[in-house]
C-alpha cells in the first residue's frame, strides 16, 4: 500500500466533501440507509479536515531555525492503521458518477434516489467501509499529533546538538521553543516529549478462563497462530476496533434511576467480554514478528499507547473510588462462560475488505427481511430469508451493533420446506399477544432449534408464508369452539377448546425487489438468477396464470408444470377449555366449493349481533387433527404446501365447527374473508381448467 502526504490528505478531505455536496446534500426521497450513507461520507469530510488541520497547526509552528522546503511528515503507517480511504473515497465518487442510477439536477446534484437491486448493496459495503474509517481516523488525531511533535522536537534537538552539548543556556531556548508549539490533544511538544519517555501502566491481565477460550477461537481460523510470534498487528488493529466499538465504551448506566444499583450498574457479559477480548488482542499483537517490526515506527507506537489507554479507562469504570455511584460491576464469570461460541471469535470475516455480506444472487432471491428482538438492547438483529429454488431457502441471522463502529455477525442456516420444523409459539392459548415468538430448524432431524422474536405479528406471519407456502388472510387469536363428531345415527360428541384461529391461502412469499422500470424494459426480465432460471423461462411462465404453475428445476433451465390450484385452509390452534395442562393441537380445514358459513347458528339472538359462526359441509368436514407426541410441540409445517402428504386422513365423521369470537364485527371480517378466499380458489379452479383445455386444443392443433 503506497503511502499518503499531508497534501494528499487535504485534497481528498476536499474531494470527500464534494461527493457528499453533489451526492446527498439535496436528495429528496431517499431510503434512510442512502441518507445515512451520506451523513457518514459528510463526517469522513471532516475528519479529513481534523486531520489535515493537525498537521497544518504543527508545521505552522515549525522553528525558523529549520527548513521549511526541506522538511516533511513520515507518514508512511498512516493508511494501513486507517485503512485505504483513498480506494474508499474513489468508490463511493464512481458509484455517484453513474448517470443511470440516479436521477440529478442542474449542477449535477443528485435529487432523486432510484433505489435498485444494483445501488443498494454496494451503497452497503462503502457505508460499512466508510464508518469503520471514521473510527480510526477518529481514534489516530492524538497520536498522529503526538508523533509530529516528536519528530518536531527531534530535529530541533538534530539543529542544535552541537551547541546543546556546551551550553545550558542553548539548552534552555531548545526546551522553550518545544513549550511554545502547542497542539490540540497535548499541551506541547515538551509535555509529548516526557509522556513518551514515561512508561504507561500495564493493563490488566486476562483471566485464564477467557484467555484459553480466546486463543482456541484465534487459532482455529487462523492455525498458523500457533506461533504467538505469528500474530498479526494490523489485522490485530482492525479486530481490536471492532470488539471494542461493542464493549463497555457504549455502557452508561441510568445515575438517576432508583431500580437495582447493581444490576443497572452491570454491563452485559458480551460487552464485558469484548473488553476483555480487547485487552488479550493488544497483548498478543506485542508478542508478534509484526509489531517487532512496526514498533520503530513512531506513529504506530503511539497509536498503539492510544488503544492501550483506552482500556485502562474502561477496566478504570469498575475500581474507581472518587465516583462510587459510577463503578460498574462486573458480571458474573458464569454468565459469562455460557455465552455462545461465536462471542468468542476474534477475527473479523472481512478483513480482506470484500463485502461478505451480499452477493448478487442472494439480493435477486431475497424474499423477506424483517427486523427481530435482540438479546441486547446494544444491537439490533436482522432476518434475511433467500430463495435458493422452489423447496430450498437460506435463513440469514445478522446481528449488528446500533452506535459506534459499523459491524455485523452473521449466521447462515439452509432451510429444506420439505423436512422444515416450525413451532408456532405466539400461537398458545396462554402466550401473550406482544410475545411473538416462534421455534424454527431447517430441518427437523438435524441441526438446533432457533428461537426467534419478530417485532411485529405482519414480519412473523410473512415468515410463516415462506415455510408453508400459504398467506395468512385472517387472524383472530380469542375464540372459543366446539366441534361435533357424529356417532351412530343420531348421536355424537362435542368437544370444548379455546385458541387461535387463521384463513390460509395458497401464495408462495415470492421475491421481495421490485420490478424497475428503466428505459421501458423491465430490468428484472433481463438478469439471469441461477436459482429461478432463464429468463426465457420466466417469460414463458408469464404466459400462465402463477396460481396454478410451479417451477421444476433441471441442471441449466427451469421449466413450468400445471398444478391443480391448492385449497385454502382454516387452521385452528387448540386447547381444551380449562385445562391449562393439555398440549396445543392444530385443526386444519380444507375450504373446498362444499363447505360453508351456516346463515345462522341456532342461538336466540338477531343476526345483527351474533357472535357465532358455524363452519359445516355437506358430508364430512375436510379436517385433520395434529397433535403433540411424546412431549414435543406440534410442527406446524406439517400443514402447509411441502409437507402436507397427497391423500390427507381426514377426521371422521366431523360435521361442523361452532366458533365464537368476541365481538360481531370480528365474525362479519371472518365470515367476509372466508368468503373471499373461496371466491379466489374458484376464480383459479376455472382459470386452471381453461388454461388446460386451451393447453390440449394447441397440442392437438
Amino acid at each position: 500500500m503506497s503511502f499518503v502526504s499531508a497534501g494528499d490528505i487535504v485534497k481528498l478531505g476536499k474531494v470527500a466533501f464534494q461527493v457528499w455536496e453533489f451526492g446527498f446534500s439535496k436528495c429528496r426521497n431517499a431510503e434512510k440507509q442512502y441518507a445515512d450513507f451520506g451523513s457518514d461520507i459528510h463526517y469522513l469530510a471532516r475528519n479529513l479536515e481534523k486531520l489535515s488541520k493537525v498537521i497544518q497547526d504543527v508545521t505552522r509552528q515549525i522553528p525558523q531555525t529549520l527548513s521549511l522546503e526541506d522538511h516533511s511528515w513520515d507518514l508512511r503507517s498512516l493508511l494501513k492503521i486507517c485503512g485505504d480511504f483513498r480506494k474508499t473515497i474513489s468508490e463511493c465518487q464512481r458509484l455517484l458518477d453513474n448517470r443511470s442510477k440516479f436521477g440529478r439536477g442542474r449542477g449535477g446534484f443528485v435529487y432523486n434516489i432510484q433505489w435498485n437491486l444494483t445501488v443498494e448493496p454496494e451503497v452497503r459495503r462503502l457505508k460499512e467501509r466508510v464508518a469503520f474509517h471514521n473510527i480510526k481516523i477518529a481514534t489516530v488525531l492524538k497520536p498522529l499529533e503526538t508523533k509530529l511533535m516528536l519528530d518536531l522536537k527531534d530535529d530541533i534537538y538534530r539543529v542544535h546538538s552541537d551547541l546543546a552539548s556546551r551550553l545550558s543556556d542553548v539548552h534552555e531556548t531548545v526546551l522553550e521553543t518545544l513549550r511554545k508549539i502547542e497542539g490540540h490533544w497535548t499541551t506541547n511538544a515538551q509535555e509529548a516529549s516526557v509522556q513518551a519517555r514515561t512508561s504507561p501502566p500495564e493493563i490488566l491481565r486476562v483471566p485464564d478462563y477467557l484467555e484459553t477460550r480466546f486463543e482456541l477461537a484465534a487459532k482455529a481460523s487462523n492455525p498458523e497462530l500457533l506461533d504467538e510470534k505469528n500474530f498479526p498487528f494490523y489485522k490485530g488493529v482492525n479486530a481490536f476496533h471492532h470488539h471494542f466499538e461493542q464493549s463497555t465504551a457504549f455502557f452508561k448506566p441510568d445515575e438517576t434511576s432508583t431500580g437495582d444499583f447493581f444490576a443497572e450498574r452491570t454491563p452485559e457479559p458480551a460487552q464485558y467480554l469484548n473488553l476483555t477480548k480487547s485487552v488479550w488482542i493488544i497483548q498478543k499483537i506485542k508478542k508478534g514478528n509484526e509489531w517487532t517490526e512496526a514498533s520503530s515506527d513512531r506513529l504506530s507506537e503511539c497509536y498503539m499507547n492510544e488503544l492501550e489507554g483506552k482500556c485502562r479507562y474502561e477496566f478504570s469504570r469498575f475500581t474507581t473510588k472518587e465516583e462510587p455511584r459510577k463503578r460498574l460491576t462486573e458480571p458474573d464469570k458464569r454468565n459469562i462462560s455460557l455465552l455462545r461460541e461465536e462471542e468468542f471469535r476474534i477475527w473479523l470475516d472481512d478483513d480482506n475488505g470484500e463485502d461478505e455480506f451480499w452477493s448478487a444472487t442472494d439480493y435477486l432471491n431475497e424474499i423477506l427481511r424483517v427486523s427481530l428482538l435482540s438479546s441486547s438492547r446494544h444491537r439490533k438483529q436482522e432476518l434475511v430469508l433467500i430463495r435458493q429454488s422452489d423447496s430450498k431457502l437460506q435463513m440469514q441471522n445478522f446481528s449488528s451493533k446500533i452506535t459506534g463502529a459499523p459491524n455485523r455477525e452473521i449466521v447462515r442456516d439452509h432451510i429444506n420446506l420439505e423436512r422444515a420444523y416450525y413451532v408456532s409459539l405466539y400461537a398458545s392459548p396462554k402466550s401473550s399477544p406482544e410475545a411473538l415468538n416462534v421455534v424454527f430448524r431447517g430441518d427437523e432431524s438435524a441441526g438446533e432449534d432457533t428461537a426467534l422474536s419478530f417485532l411485529k405479528l405482519k414480519d412473523l406471519l410473512d415468515f410463516q408464508q415462506a415455510i408453508t407456502g400459504y398467506k395468512v388472510v385472517f387472524d383472530e387469536p380469542d375464540i372459543k369452539t366446539l366441534l361435533f363428531q357424529a356417532s351412530g345415527l343420531f348421536g355424537g360428541k362435542k368437544t370444548a377448546e379455546v385458541g387461535r384461529i387463521q384463513i390460509w391461502n395458497p401464495r408462495r412469499l415470492e421475491r421481495r425487489i421490485p420490478q424497475v422500470q428503466s428505459r421501458g424494459v423491465e430490468y428484472s426480465r433481463h438478469q439471469r438468477s441461477p436459482t429461478m432460471g432463464s429468463s426465457i423461462a420466466l417469460s414463458v411462465a408469464k404466459t400462465f396464470s402463477t396460481a396454478h404453475t410451479s417451477p421444476v428445476e433441471n441442471e441449466d433451465m427451469t421449466s413450468y408444470k400445471f398444478e391443480l390450484p391448492s385449497l385454502p385452509i382454516l387452521v385452528l390452534y387448540l386447547k381444551s377449555e380449562g385445562n391449562d395442562e393439555d398440549e396445543m393441537s392444530f385443526l386444519s380445514i380444507h375450504l373446498d366449493k362444499k363447505t360453508e358459513t351456516e346463515a345462522t347458528c341456532g342461538c336466540d339472538r338477531r343476526r345483527q349481533t351474533c357472535i357465532h359462526s358455524l363452519v359445516s359441509r355437506s358430508g364430512n368436514l375436510l379436517a385433520r387433527r395434529i397433535t403433540a407426541k411424546t412431549g414435543r410441540p406440534v410442527n406446524l409445517a406439517k400443514l402447509g404446501k411441502y409437507r402436507a402428504p397427497q391423500e390427507p386422513e381426514y377426521e371422521r365423521k366431523l360435521k361442523w365447527l361452532h366458533i365464537d369470537f368476541t365481538s360481531q364485527g370480528l365474525r362479519e371480517q371472518f365470515e367476509r374473508e372466508f368468503g373471499q378466499t373461496k371466491d379466489i380458489y374458484d376464480k383459479k379452479l376455472l382459470c386452471y381448467h381453461g388454461e388446460m383445455s386451451q393447453e390440449r386444443q394447441n397440442r392437438i392443433g
